[in-house]
């Protein structure tokens, strides 16, 4: 997980009305007072001398009077902030509150430093209007801070600021008791009772382990009063997991206690750390029954959810319980990262000891799992029925409409709190959870029509951009979209478009592709309509990629008020010929008065894409014997078959299909006849395969032999000889053989292990093909021996991402010397990472180094679940697919895959072309310009491509790839007139 400076993230409130004059630790908090001789700049606020002129205290738009703090500044400005030194009181709560208004380009932010690092931060969301956000936070062990006031949270990812306008106001640190009313933050939180956890005994399971935090205090300091301060998970007072769920936290009070709340205090938002999905809570007299007065992650989030990104602390705290116990358990079901600094458990009144148990239990995982997935979809429509409220607050509007909406707003925030835990069999994280949800959507279609937009709009982003289930085009369209697909012949390439429904009602519509080759709708084209569903991380994604229906001649889409659908077009140009084709793609429906029409130009041009890739392509699928992780016996035929469509010629199979029944005597010659049973039912699973790769995660010993001996070697020259002679039974060759002997080393011991049996190997059957991922940050201090032995070396591409220049170079040197460069990613959670900078780039430095193969982790590891559920997901997932045990479902991010292997061949003919042309003489200027797009391209597509922008929520241009293989495209075709 990487660690990287990134914003806080805070909860959104209400406008401030008024509250000048109130309670607070900032001087001069409205910028009313100016400093003696000069006019605009606030008295008790501090900047640099290059940083002043580009803020001013005006008096012309404040939030409370006509008083705020403006920032003015040009694109690429360096950029300071405002400050002003606070006095603090020691592990006390307090509450940091500003307002902002900018011109729409800027995020003014307001921040406070301890001497260890951010204390808490709030940040404009860019609105035009004024807007009052907030943020509770602890003081720790700091007793001093400085808050800095900046124009433009760019500077804080150490970017240059862009061009705008913003203001800043009511600027202030409040004790929570002594917010002001008119404020209306609503995130304060006040305890119902003294802290009877305090310095009371707990325990822990799984034993904490994640390295950046783990200390022998972690036995002590979730209930010793202090919160950490500064970035979460880098400071010892933090207690931290990883890949652990659930954590479980028993703490003893040491004597029965009535028990009115509790909290639990933790960070999110960033490198790969979201907010726990659970945090049930248990309750026990006695250490043996217990009953659960509730799940924290729902009780401590009736006021506002935290925001999924970016980083942010957030302390669940619940005062609504009436229970009792000695012994208190939390089962915190938080993926793929734990955190947590201070649990709290708030005493209530002495006659809470005399209530009785409900739901008793001597299972506490029972009450788990049954709580679980109804905590994630009280979460989501709370947090969905909060953005609700923003965009109707912030709209443009009547008051009357606004107080309509919000009076709605809250009849649904009603039902909500009473929704069954009970839910159907068939439940899938798809947007709308239900039908209350749709509601929360459908008062968007209100906002929506306040844009300006028609009942129906279609639109056009980047078809890889991420697409909320509520989002809106950028600006009112003027026209439909024009629909464009350039390839050349046998590829698969997409197109897509938006659908929204800014109407009061469910809109059924009816989709026709006409004008094109084959007749109205052909086959060659497919039709997907793109469901928006929700993750583990709760973070929704317009992903999956299922067939839309068929019915009548035509293909039937839905969208539901106050949503956007997307649509997405695959087109199989295999039996078309070149030409320039236009057509159309027209939408009707029984609530449109016409219909919408977008013309579709279809360009194929006189190129074939092979039949066979020169990439390999693989996942660690495992499909051997029944399948491993979430590739099952009931879709395992499926998985094979979409895999094979979408180029993966390298299975992967796990030790169990080395020859069996291996016995061996004094001098290691093998004496039994080895057995081929489950080899043989893999292979016949991947008929045609190029490669079969095999994971062995072999140790220092072969059958009970001490590696390094004569008789080891002779041992695995026997094991290795007759598996090789087994191949040529099958007519497959030694190299289609491809071993990894030892996962990721990073350690001498591992490479000691690698270089041993690789020697035996090569010194056997050297034909046969030795793979290694290394994971050392750097291995030019790795034994150099061990390089000479391996075939394949396959670095982790994030890590070479930030890595400094030498360790590319040093993969670099080694392809030079012979050997096979290949690149595999195992990042996740995968389905939030970018189909472009994340899946398909992979393939962009195929062409930049000269690699062979893309590889990821792991087309089966769907987090111990689906994504069709994503809620009951038990780990991180990466598979790039939609599983289930009986399905597969295409998505986009195996789509990205699959454009990337055709990336790829492009330019391996287009250097191939050059290359023909130029033994054969031919001098041309139009050489040079193919040349200079050989080596140019891919840089230009790699610019956009960096370690901290792998997420799909991070903005970038998605465009550049496809810019630039269309220009390879117009490049043969003129090139083929030389």
């Amino acid at each position: 997980m990487g660690m990287r400076r990134l914003l806080v993230a805070v909860v959104l409130l209400p406008l401030l009305i008024s509250f000048a004059g109130a309670a607070g630790l900032v001087k001069n908090p409205e910028f009313v007072d100016r400093a003696a001789g000069k006019d605009s700049w606030p008295a008790d606020w501090a900047a640099a001398p290059a940083v002043a002129p580009l803020y001013a205290a005006v008096n012309d738009d404040g939030c409370t009077d006509k008083d705020c703090l403006h920032y003015a500044g040009e694109a690429g400005q360096a950029l300071g902030p405002v400050t002003q030194s606070l006095t603090l009181k020691p592990q006390t709560d307090y509450v940091l509150v500003a307002s902002f208004k900018s011109d729409g380009a800027l995020k003014p932010v307001v921040r406070l430093m301890g001497p260890d690092g951010q204390l808490a931060m709030v940040v404009s969301a860019g609105a035009k209007t004024w807007q009052t956000v907030s943020a509770r936070f602890n003081s720790g062990v700091a007793s001093r801070g400085t808050l800095e006031l900046w124009g433009d949270a760019q500077a804080l990812k150490s970017q240059p600021a862009a061009a705008g306008a913003a203001a800043i106001d009511g600027v202030n640190v409040y004790l929570p008791g002594e917010v002001p009313t008119a404020v209306g933050v609503k995130a304060t939180f006040t305890p119902p009772g003294p802290n009877v956890a305090l310095n009371k005994p707990y325990t822990l399971s799984p034993a904490p382990h994640y390295g950046y935090c783990t200390d022998p205090g972690d036995k002590t300091q979730l209930t010793d009063g202090v919160y950490t301060v500064g970035y979460f998970w880098t400071q010892k007072t933090t207690v931290g997991w990883q890949h652990a769920n659930p954590v479980i936290i028993s703490l003893d009070l040491q004597q029965v206690q009535p028990i009115a709340g509790l909290s639990f205090s933790t960070a999110a938002g960033v490198a790969g750390v979201a907010w726990p999905n659970s945090i049930l809570v248990l309750v026990s007299d006695d250490g043996k029954t217990w009953a659960s007065p509730g799940d924290l992650a729902a009780l401590g989030t009736v006021n506002g959810a935290p925001p999924t990104e970016p980083y942010s602390t957030f302390r669940f705290a619940t005062d609504a319980l009436k229970t009792h116990g000695r012994y208190v358990k939390l089962y915190v079901d938080q993926m793929p990262y734990t955190f947590v600094d201070e649990i709290e458990v708030y005493q209530g009144p002495a006659a809470f000891v005399q209530l009785p148990y409900t739901k008793i239990t001597n299972d506490p995982m029972v009450i788990f799992a049954s709580k679980r997935v109804h905590t994630a979809v009280v979460w989501r429509l709370r947090s969905d029925l909060a953005d609700t409220r923003e965009a109707i607050q912030h709209s443009n509007l009547t008051a009357e409409a606004k107080e309509n909406l919000l009076q709605q707003a809250d009849t649904l925030a009603a039902q909500i709190e009473k929704l069954p835990e009970e839910l159907p069999a068939d439940f899938k994280t798809i947007l709308p959870l239900n039908d209350l949800h749709a509601h929360i959507y459908a008062l968007q279609a209100s906002v929506h029509k306040a844009l300006g937009l028609p009942f129906l709009t279609a639109w056009q982003g980047n078809r890889w951009d991420p697409l909320g289930p509520t989002a809106v085009p950028p600006d009112n369209p003027k026209a439909p979209p024009h629909l464009r697909v350039q390839m050349m012949r046998n590829e698969i390439r997409g197109e897509a478009f938006n659908l929204t429904n800014s109407s009061p009602a469910r809109m059924t519509l009816d989709l026709q592709i006409t004008g094109l080759p084959g007749g109205d709708n052909p086959a060659y084209v497919s039709v997907r309509e793109v469901p928006c569903t929700d993750t583990l991380e709760r973070k929704p994604i317009a992903d999956a990629l299922p067939e839309a229906q068929r019915i009548d001649g035509s293909y039937r889409i839905t969208v539901l008020p106050g949503m956007t659908r997307q649509v997405w077009l695959n087109v199989n140009s295999l039996d078309l010929k070149a030409g320039k084709y236009t057509g159309k793609v027209t939408v009707s429906g029984s609530r449109m008065a016409g219909q919408i029409t977008m013309p579709f130009t279809l360009q194929v041009y006189p190129f074939d894409f092979p039949a066979r890739p020169s990439t390999h392509v693989g996942g660690w699928d495992y499909n051997n014997g029944p399948g491993t992780y979430d590739a099952t016996p009931g879709n395992q035929a499926a998985l094979i078959r979409t895999l094979t469509a979408n180029y993966v010629d390298t299975p992967w199979a796990n030790s169990a299909v080395q020859p069996a029944n291996v016995k061996f005597d004094a001098d290691g010659n093998l004496t039994t006849e080895a057995q081929f049973t489950n080899w043989d039912e893999w292979v016949a699973k991947w008929p045609g395969a190029n490669l079969y790769a095999v994971f062995l995660s072999v140790g220092d010993s072969f059958a009970g032999e001490k590696m390094g001996t004569p008789r080891f070697t002779r041992m695995v020259s026997e094991w290795i000889t007759a598996w090789v002679k087994h191949l040529g039974d099958q007519e497959l060759k030694p190299e289609q053989l491809v071993l990894l002997l030892y996962d990721e080393p990073h350690e001498p011991k591992g490479y000691e292990i690698i270089k041993t049996w690789a020697q035996a190997i090569n010194a056997a059957q050297p034909r046969v093909k030795l793979f290694e991922d290394p994971t050392s940050s750097d291995p030019t201090q790795v034994d150099p021996t061990v390089w000479p032995e391996l075939d394949i070396l396959c670095p982790n591409l994030p890590m070479l991402l930030g890595a400094p220049p030498s360790f590319r170079d040093f993969f670099a040197g080694l392809k030079q010397s012979g050997k096979e460069l290949w690149f595999y990613s195992c990042s996740g959670p995968a389905k939030l990472l970018d189909p472009i900078t994340y899946h398909r780039s992979q393939f962009w430095w195929n062409i930049k180094m000269g690699a062979q193969g893309s590889f990821y982790w792991a087309f089966g590891d769907e987090g111990g679940g689906s994504s069709w559920n994503a809620y009951m997901q038990k780990r991180t997932g990466y598979s790039p697919l939609f599983l289930t045990p009986d399905s597969v479902t295409d998505a986009k991010h195996m789509a990205a895959i699959r454009e990337g292997v055709q990336d790829v061949e492009y330019f391996v003919m287009l250097r191939n072309r050059i290359a023909a042309l130029e033994h054969k003489g031919v001098k041309s200027p139009l050489l040079r310009e193919a040349q200079k797009l050989l080596t140019e391209g891919p840089d230009r597509v790699l610019a956009t491509i960096a370690a901290d922008n792998l997420s799909w929520s991070v903005a970038k241009d998605r465009g550049v790839m496809d810019e630039v293989r269309v220009e390879v495209l117009e490049m043969l075709t003129k090139l083929a007139k030389l």
